[in-house]
């Protein structure tokens, strides 16, 4: 069984190191490791070269015991989705049998692949649980549990699946896709920047008729969600949003153009009303975001994805 893996980065070369020593020392070897750069400034290139996983020379596969390393640098920054969108085609062109993806802030658990092979073979599209890197026993994010409550407990997760494995996912921290469905979906969508990207290309998986599973026994280590959690009407309705202007456009557009194309329109209309109440009562007035807001919901409507762009340092 061939696997190859991808990693994207952009400026993390700690992180990015301790991801790819974590894929290197998994205990079933992947095949190949594809390793994209997104213009990273801050000397990602001169570490691969330091630590043996890449040479001077861009393109030139390296190999570290039985597993070969591409180097792949774009020539700008094109956010998780095109770093995703070019680093899944290189891996795909050998005769992969799956593909396994993440982030360079997380890390695989050393049996993490291991313990998500045996579902590979009735199951195309197949994750690991993500837990916080500060605290294994904490979910990274809130996820609903069979009896449809919320939880950040890894234990109560576990135990409200009784099976071991969970019929949704949060892509795309080690998620493991077979080839079947890289043929038929095709690739992230370059366009969409950061953030959404990896529900959109998800949603297009399941309406080509696969069923997302998250294995509870295969680990992979994730930062918790970096947008900030604001509580509105009395504590009683969470509120996603981002100081940095890069993300919270990509944030507003990404996810109001999965909701009009995916998940329903109706969710755009809530949001609105969440967001209104947000930026013009609970932020008091705050006219100018609030203007942006509705901005970055057109654009997500009209699959304009052109707007981050102008806040790219």
């Amino acid at each position: 069984m061939m696997i190859n893996a991808v990693i994207v980065t952009h400026n993390r070369k700690a992180l990015l190191l301790r991801c790819i020593s974590a894929v290197l020392n998994q205990t079933i070897p992947v095949h190949r490791l594809v390793i994209v750069d997104n213009a990273s400034s801050d000397g990602t290139r001169e570490q691969l070269v330091k630590k043996g996983y890449a040479s001077e020379t861009d393109g030139v596969t390296e190999t570290i015991g039985t597993t070969g390393i591409d180097v792949i640098r774009l020539q700008e920054n094109l956010g998780g989705a095109g770093g995703f969108h070019f680093g899944m085609q290189h891996a795909f062109q050998e005769d992969m049998d799956f593909m396994w993806i993440m982030d360079d802030d997380g890390y695989p658990a050393a049996d993490c692949l291991e313990r998500q092979l045996p579902y590979a073979g009735s199951h195309d599209y197949v994750m690991p649980v993500s837990l916080d890197t500060q605290d294994h026993t904490k979910l990274t994010w809130f996820i609903r549990m069979k009896n449809k409550k919320w939880t950040r407990s890894y234990k109560e997760l576990a135990a409200s699946f009784t099976d071991g494995i969970m019929p949704q996912a949060t892509p795309f921290n080690g998620l493991l896709l077979s080839r079947q469905v890289i043929q038929q979906v095709g690739w992230p969508n370059k366009d969409m920047f950061i953030w959404g990207d990896d529900y959109e290309y998800q949603y297009r998986c399941i309406r080509a008729g696969y069923t997302p599973v998250t294995v509870l026994d295969a680990k992979f280590y994730h930062p918790e969600d970096k947008a900030s959690h604001y509580r509105i009407f009395w504590g009683l309705v969470p509120v996603n949003y981002s100081e940095s202007r890069l993300r919270f456009t990509c944030l507003i557009r990404n996810s109001t153009y999965n909701y009009w194309h995916y998940k329903g329109k109706h969710y755009i209309f809530l949001k609105f009303l969440i967001y209104s109440w947000f930026f013009l009562i609970y932020k008091r007035l705050s006219v100018e975001e609030y203007s942006h807001y509705l901005k970055c919901v057109m654009d997500g409507i009209k699959g304009d994805f052109s707007r981050h762009r102008k806040y790219l340092e």
